[in-house]
């Protein structure tokens, strides 16, 4: 099926062209400017389509697509590069087992910051919203920590419908350098892969990110304004610097407890957060995988902290950017296919999808550009379908409608066809087309070969009668008027069985066939009485094994009873003298077999498979051999065919030969089954 679904256009154009008349160089022009139109429309269609795709992927949900190739693409970077100006103290598993059950007093955090005097800015991933009762002189102890330490960032969540800020405890935001929100916002399927750097709230005008509040802690304002008014807004995604785990990180324990020198922290930006299992959030990010399926909300911060730095931010293009890149390799293979057979076509459209993989991944790595590609590759791989879908409808319709048209003027051809319902689906619709053609070539065939015919066989006799005519005037010949008549007869003679062999032929093939129930053992009987004066020439006997229950057939009387007489006169015709002709009737469930065999010279093992076409004769160059035109077999084949019987052949030469006649059988009329 495949085979047929890909039939190249041209060969079907090139087939029709070698077997229909000379008008159809007018018709192919019309062909290729039908095909021609089609491509037209087929590539506005798949580009508008392409486009309104693209610029319509939020609401058909193909971003969900999107951001399945972001994250592969995402995470097949060459290398991931160690971030440099931020380190992490997380508080791991370790650190609760040394500094005790969580949550802890917050003069440990006090503790901390006192060791990070070094550091450029200290961001405190920890929400302090409510006062410890037991120990409320720790918030005191935190709070003068803060100040002493002077570049301290504490975070602040924004609520869900974005109406409030929560803040930390007065005393604890008093001594805060500054804050910043920490929301994460993951997109539709619970991917964090952007960030939001500041919102415009009822509360404050310009409400800052936590990163950028760490920035303004650190004395960073230069950065700071560059990320304000960055013409890429405030949401951005985040190029994720690596898998979780890739910042330089301590635990919160080994610091406090001096274990980590001061001076691994100074002039860096250090965000402190939960890494244990159960106290921090954790997302999943592009960079996920099986063994590390989500990043800590604190590592996620880091990330947008450093990137903010690098100013190395992913950039996404308009929607009309975004709908022009999509269109570009459609447009592309639509030339393409236009221009190649099917095989090249596919192979190029598979070329064409991975370019746009390995495009998209360049953009993205290497300009920080992301271009959505699902838009893109829809309509490039819908391109390949509907091209061929579109054009061999066209070659199809037009070979259906010439069909149709020579179908009218060649009954040969109409009665070949006869009874074939138009296809519906299209290899049914292909193996009708190619019979047709394949009836066309036979029938261009036929015509060379009654070129030929009339040109030699025919023509001889008529040369041979011009020739005696001119040797006799001119006194070369010593015939007598009588054997010049009887000469001259004979080739006469001979040229009009030709033509009546012919015409029968081509009679047979045409001509609407009038059939009646005949009773089977009655025609042969009469069949082989009539070839009796001719048998006994040879002295041959033809005997014919009567059954006892006899069979009806609907045939053509006259045209069946004489492509019988044929296969029983070609039996006495090359059979030896005093030897045997047998006809025999086999009855099957459906159908009758009837089997001619004679005991004569047998056919050539490699005339076998052409004794049934025209103008083909065994035995031609024995130049004992009885004379013919090669038609009759012919005409015995297209008589049993125009019965919806089949005809075999079975020989061995200086053997003999076996004719097998295969017919429907029909209830006997008049019977309670007729």
């Amino acid at each position: 099926m495949g085979n047929l679904f890909c039939l190249p256009i041209t060969s079907l154009r090139d087939a029709m062209e070698n077997s229909i008349p000379a008008h159809s160089e007018s018709r192919s022009a019309l062909l290729a400017g039908q095909i021609k139109r089609d491509w037209w429309w087929v590539t506005i269609s798949l580009i508008v389509f392409t486009a309104a795709l693209s610029l319509l992927r939020f609401e058909l949900s193909l971003e969900r697509l999107d951001f399945t190739f972001y994250d592969f693409q995402a995470s097949n970077a060459f290398e991931y590069h160690r971030p440099k100006n931020t380190v992490l103290i997380i508080i791991d598993d370790k650190s609760i087992n040394e500094v005790g059950y969580w949550p802890w007093r917050r003069s440990e955090y006090a503790a901390l910051i006192e060791r990070l005097h070094l550091a450029k800015a200290v961001g405190l991933d920890i929400i302090f919203h409510d006062k410890n009762p037991f120990y409320s002189a720790d918030d005191v102890q935190l709070a003068y920590a803060m100040e002493a330490h002077g570049r301290v960032v504490l975070p602040t969540a924004i609520s869900a419908d974005q109406s409030r800020i929560h803040k930390p405890l007065n005393i604890l935001l008093e001594s805060a350098r500054s804050t910043g929100f920490i929301n994460a916002y993951p997109d539709k399927d619970g991917v964090v892969r952007r960030a939001h750097l500041f919102f415009s709230l009822p509360e404050e005008p310009l409400h800052l990110h936590f990163t950028l509040a760490m920035l303004l802690a650190g004395g960073d304002e230069g950065i700071l304004k560059q990320s304000l008014q960055h013409p890429l807004g405030s949401t951005r995604l985040i190029p994720f610097l690596g898998p979780p785990g890739h910042f330089e990180s301590y635990a919160f324990s080994d610091v406090i407890q001096g274990n980590i020198p001061p001076s691994v922290f100074k002039d860096r930006y250090v965000l402190v957060g939960a890494w244990s299992s159960g106290l921090g959030d954790f997302y999943p990010t592009p960079l996920s995988s099986a063994k590390q399926t989500s990043m800590s909300g604190v590592e996620i911060l880091a990330n947008q902290l450093e990137n903010t730095i690098l100013n190395n931010w992913i950039r996404t293009g308009s929607p009309l950017i975004n709908a022009f890149f999509s269109i570009i390799p459609v447009l592309f293979i639509c030339f393409i296919l236009r221009h190649l057979t099917p095989r090249r076509a596919i192979l190029s459209t598979t070329l064409i999808l991975i370019i746009i993989f390995i495009g998209n991944w360049f953009f993205l790595h290497i300009l920080s550009l992301w271009i959505p590609p699902t838009a893109g590759l829809i309509g490039t791989v819908l391109a390949y379908p509907i091209w061929y879908w579109r054009s061999q409808e066209t070659v199809l319709r037009f070979i259906n409608n010439e069909i149709s048209q020579m179908r009218e003027q060649d009954p040969e051809l109409r009665q070949a066809l006869a009874g074939r319902t138009a296809p519906n689906t299209l290899p049914a619709r292909l193996s009708h087309l190619h019979k047709a053609i394949e009836l066309l070539r036979e029938a261009q065939q036929r015509k060379e070969e009654t070129l030929r015919f009339i040109s030699h066989d025919m023509r001889s006799p008529q040369n041979s009668i011009l020739a005696l005519v001119k040797m006799q005037r001119q006194n070369e010949l010593t015939l007598s008027l009588d054997q010049l008549l009887t000469h001259v007869e004979n080739y006469a003679s001979t040229t009009l069985e030709l033509v009546d062999d012919f015409m029968d032929l081509a009679r047979v093939e045409a001509m609407e066939l009038e059939m009646e129930p005949m009773y089977l053992n009655d025609l042969l009987v009469e069949v082989c009485d009539d070839a009796w004066v001719r048998a006994q020439a040879k002295q041959i006997t033809v005997v014919f094994d009567e059954p006892e229950q006899g069979v009806w057939v609907n045939v053509a009387p006259s045209l069946f009873k004489r492509a019988l007489s044929n296969l029983i006169d070609n039996a006495i015709k090359y059979s030896s003298n005093q030897t045997q002709v047998t006809c025999l009737v086999k009855n099957k469930e459906n159908h009758v077999q009837i089997v001619i065999q004679d005991q004569g010279w047998g056919i050539p093992k490699v005339d076998l498979p052409y004794i049934f076409q025209p103008f083909k004769r065994a035995h031609a160059t024995k130049t004992d051999g009885p004379k013919g035109s090669g038609l009759g077999l012919a005409f015995v084949h297209a008589v049993i065919l125009r019965h919806f019987g089949e005809i075999r052949v079975n020989s061995k030469e200086n053997v003999g030969t076996r004719f097998i006649i295969q017919l429907p059988v029909i209830p006997e009329p008049g019977s309670k089954h007729h």
